[in-house]
């Protein structure tokens, strides 16, 4: 069995501070919202043990996601399944959510949050000024002496946070929520003591602070987070402002400053784009500004984190997602061990699962990790009776249930056709932005070889090598197959996007594409990246629908910056000599084309099903063999059955 590569991180893993409170080691857990908590805002199981999951991993601090402080003013403030600090009777839940973090040696903090004018969407929010944000209602400006209210609201949540035990309390003032639409002048317009400079902006954040002082002691830690920048903004925090706002918290008693970036609309840096670190320029430059501790956000990987701690740029280094993917990545890269942790897709499943908390019903989930959110009925246990089993298909669905199963203790070989690993994700992985599939497809891999499992690559399993292997249980994951629509007028020059993408054929510069789904839309930014004239005709009355949120806005965004033509609605296609004839609103219209691209969806493919099924073979169907979709259902169908034979 290969051997993990061995790199040593001790900056990482030495013992840090922030104010009186003692970290075991400089990993954050950065706060992320997840819904888990009970339709009444209470500390449900759920919430609990996703959480002490993050802490027996080895993280040394845990800021519990946004914690609501003031459900009732507007009653808006509340976003759906959000934890709740503003009453307490809330005290004792939060005390076992508490001590499920420090059971494990990690120190818990909770971060207290009002959503402003990202409130709910089904009444009025209230916001420093009568700005909406993007996409929502038009809120309302709060007075004077409803500022007041919510300073108090703050300050007794901190209190309440103290009583429940919490090691200490962050101050939400980031990512376009009420406090940051205070300190953005995106935002604030107001002219009253609380708008204009930069210090009337930061007035409500310094009297939070000052305020919660005053209830929790001088002792107590206490910091806050904050927009490093807000990029693409007229009017939005400058990295000069941010370092200004972060040295007045600190002169009224902020321990640490937490630095992230997450602005309203075009001042957000998605995931789905940003670089790794990309945020370590604006951490190192508030680092500069003050001199309590500064924890940095923001793809920052384990040795990018050591490297940022050993040149002084960052104090502490908060993971998002990567405790998603991962919960054990601390004590893996504490160990030296980073070719074994799961490594994060930078798909953005997990924000989209939410989107804001504003639908009730949906729940954070990971896209790689099936067990996020579900802890306590995702262990795995040794296998009652080991056991021989085929995988067909090295997809994803495949290799996953693969993993599962060889680690609970079964003997386990998989057949892939091709000649490398990874399936539909080596296609994923191939237009713009999707390069972090890879080292997915590497991880799996790897765990494989440590376990034992067997590849057989480039061969096709059939009936006979079923029965060479005679193995005891059949997991058919044998992906899909492109659909091919059937169009008037022939097939002319009717290339398949899989083949375009792998670059197996020759495309001309003008090209339509057939299918505006998420292949259709990726493979128009493949082609236009290389300068070819795109036009793109769905059946649908939208474009990429299939389409996370979050990444839609901003897929379809750069697809019309490159001038790609989308037509939705399309209701008739003919092939013709010199491209395609299609009907759109009642009109005919000629599009010219050198080539015609197919991405109309994937069909199962289901071939030895019947077959193996009708052999009395113990035979499990998982991935894109029951239902062509994301990475996210076929992960979750392979660890499903992997757990479960």
């Amino acid at each position: 069995m290969s051997q993990s590569k061995q790199v040593f991180l001790p900056k990482l893993f030495e013992p840090g501070r922030i104010g009186t409170m003692e970290v075991r080691n400089r990993l954050v857990m950065a706060p992320m919202g997840t819904s888990y908590a009970g339709e009444d805002g209470s500390v449900s199981p759920r919430i609990k043990a996703y959480y002490g999951a993050r802490a027996r991993g080895g993280a040394g601090l845990i800021i519990v996601e946004c914690t609501c402080v003031e459900r009732n003013l507007g009653k808006t403030s509340r976003l759906a399944s959000q934890l709740l600090i503003d009453d307490d009777n809330m005290i004792p839940g939060l005390a076992e959510l508490a001590r499920s973090i420090q059971e494990h040696g990690a120190k818990a903090a909770i971060q207290l949050h009002h959503s402003g004018r990202e409130g709910h969407p089904k009444q009025q929010p209230v916001a420093p000024s009568a700005i909406a944000a993007f996409g929502g209602q038009l809120p309302r400006e709060l007075t004077v002496a409803e500022i007041g209210e919510l300073v108090d609201r703050f300050a007794q949540a901190a209190g309440r946070a103290r009583k429940a035990g919490f090691d200490g309390v962050e101050i939400h003032g980031a990512s376009d929520y009420l406090i940051d639409q205070f300190l953005s002048g995106f935002s604030n317009k107001r002219s009253d003591d609380y708008g204009g400079s930069v210090e009337n902006r930061a007035r409500f954040l310094i009297e939070i602070v000052r305020a919660i002082r005053g209830v929790v002691g001088p002792d107590y830690p206490v910091w806050c987070r904050i927009n490093g920048q807000e990029p693409g903004l007229v009017g939005g925090i400058i990295l000069e402002e941010s370092c200004r706002i972060a040295r007045m918290a600190e002169e009224a008693g902020s321990n640490a400053v937490h630095v992230t970036t997450w602005g309203p609309g075009e001042g957000r840096v998605p995931v789905t784009v940003a670089g790794e670190g990309y945020l370590a320029s604006v951490i190192a430059g508030v680092k500069k500004a003050v001199t309590v501790p500064v924890i940095g956000v923001g793809r920052i990987n384990p040795e990018l984190g050591e490297e940022m701690l050993r040149q002084g740029n960052a104090d502490f280094i908060a993971v998002g997602r990567g405790f998603l993917t991962d919960p054990d990545f601390p004590q893996k890269a504490a160990s030296g061990a980073l070719e074994d942790i799961t490594p994060c897709i930078c798909c953005n499943s997990c924000g989209d699962s939410i989107r804001g908390f504003r639908s009730p019903g949906r729940f954070m989930h990971c896209a790689v990790n099936a067990a996020t959110g579900k802890e306590t009925e995702s262990v795995l246990q040794p296998a009652e009776k080991t056991r021989k089993v085929m995988v067909i298909g090295g997809g994803p669905a495949g290799l996953e249930a693969a993993r599962v199963a060889a680690l609970r203790g079964h003997r386990v070989v998989v057949y892939e056709q091709e000649k490398e690993p990874g399936g539909q994700l080596n296609l994923a992985s191939l237009p713009p932005h999707k390069s972090a599939i890879q080292p997915f497809i590497g991880y799996l891999v790897r765990q494989l070889n440590k376990l034992g499992v067997r590849l057989v690559l480039g061969t096709k399993a059939g009936l006979q090598q079923v029965a060479e292997e005679s193995p005891d249980i059949i997991i058919l994951a044998a992906g899909s197959r492109p659909i091919v629509p059937k169009i008037r007028g022939g097939d002319k020059g009717m290339l398949l996007a899989r083949d375009v993408l792998r670059e197996k054929v020759d495309v001309g510069e003008r090209v339509v594409i057939i299918g505006g789904g998420l292949v259709g839309c990726e493979t128009a930014e493949f082609l236009a990246e290389k300068g070819k004239k795109l036009t793109i005709v769905e059946i649908l009355g939208e474009i990429a629908a299939d389409v996370g949120p979050q990444h839609r806005v901003l897929l379809l965004e750069r697809l019309a910056d490159r001038g790609v033509e989308m037509i939705p609605s399309v209701q008739d296609e003919e092939f013709v000599e010199n491209g395609l004839m299609i009907t759109a609103g009642g009109e005919k219209r000629l599009l010219q084309a050198d080539s015609i691209v197919i991405a109309a969806g994937a069909r199962q493919n289901t071939e030895l099903f019947d077959s193996l099924q009708k052999k009395g073979r113990s035979l499990y169907l998982i991935g894109d063999c029951i239902e062509p979709g994301a990475i996210r259902r076929a992960i979750y169908d392979g660890f499903t059955v992997g757990r479960l034979i």
